[in-house]
């Protein structure tokens, strides 16, 4: 690897697992540049394309920013400019009005399901692992997103 970036602590066990985070923080940046890149395909900002990706179903604006880890305000104009492009519609709940729901449109699901194809098509140094390695970084993965979650 190259020039490390975090500070190498003496201990030897401390040393590796800063080696394993800055190897953490590198892949993640990369993965970072592929999905603005692909956004960037369909003339979507990165924000756009975690909106469209995460709309599944129609959800409340409100949810759509707790999902997104955002101000709701932020989400307003970024469902605007979806809303004008034709890929998300924003209806009032019928049992609230001051509840808007934003839902995909045909378009805005084409447009999801394509993004998702090649996101996931041919991600960087994934794509080179075979499929049990795969499995076992999943499985290694899976056991530090868990690691100090409550049972």
């Amino acid at each position: 690897m190259g020039h490390c970036r975090i500070p190498k602590p003496l201990d030897p066990d401390a040393a590796a697992r800063a080696e394993v985070v800055e190897l953490l923080f590198a892949y993640v940046d990369r993965l970072r540049v592929h999905f603005e890149t692909v956004a960037r395909s369909r003339d979507l900002t990165p924000v756009q394309a975690k909106v469209l990706v995460s709309l599944s179903e129609p959800v409340p604006m409100g949810s759509l920013a707790d999902v997104l880890s955002c101000d709701p305000s932020n989400i307003t104009g970024v469902v605007e400019r979806l809303v004008e492009s034709g890929m998300l519609l924003r209806t009032e709940d019928p049992s609230d009005r001051r509840v808007k729901i934003v839902t995909t449109t045909v378009a805005g699901r084409r447009v999801r399901e394509s993004f998702v194809a090649e996101l996931f098509g041919d991600v960087p140094g994934l794509s080179e692992l075979s499929r049990s390695r795969v499995a076992e970084l999943r499985r290694v993965l899976g056991m530090l997103v868990r690691a100090g979650e409550p049972a």
